[in-house]
């Protein structure tokens, strides 16, 4: 079962903790995004039950906009409250650190580049200010995920 977007950037937030660090609130919509992202594109299945939608800045979990709107452009330093609570299996955590890995120290502007490029599925909905507010369909969040897979693979068998 998908956990919330909650979860997930408390996971992010956990990690940047163990390290010392701290993320703005930016870089936490932007990680779980391309969390969910992943997890779509490797096996089908959200990451997250709640769906981003299109804003005007990039995709925005709106369960995060709401947590984190005290802090501004400041780092979230504590984990916020989650409501309903689910367990992240295994599989799941595995993933979140990945991305933590791999992504963890790019800067908002540099996530954005990858969650709200003009191929990402956010220009799609968002499509110049007509579908702001609109949900982001997992389909197309997987298939931008597949694709940027489809190339790694590519270009790693040259």
């Amino acid at each position: 079962m998908p956990t919330w977007s909650s979860e997930i950037a408390n996971e992010f937030i956990r990690l940047a903790a163990i390290d010392d660090r701290a993320f703005d609130q930016l870089q936490l919509q932007a990680l779980v995004n391309i969390a969910h992202g992943w997890r779509l594109a490797d096996c089908g299945e959200p990451l997250t039950g709640d769906r981003p939608e299109a804003r005007a800045f990039g995709p925005l979990y709106q369960r995060l906009a709401e947590a984190f709107a005290s802090y501004g452009e400041d780092p979230v330093l504590e984990q916020i409250e989650v409501r309903f609570h689910s367990d992240l299996d295994q599989s799941e955590t595995d993933l979140i650190e990945d991305i933590y890995q791999t992504h963890g120290h790019f800067e908002s502007w540099q996530l954005a580049s990858l969650t709200s490029g003009n191929d990402a599925p956010w220009s799609v909905v968002f499509a110049n200010g007509s579908g702001e507010h609109r949900d982001i369909p997992h389909r197309l969040i997987r298939s931008q995920f597949v694709d940027l897979l489809d190339r790694s693979e590519a270009s790693q068998a040259r």
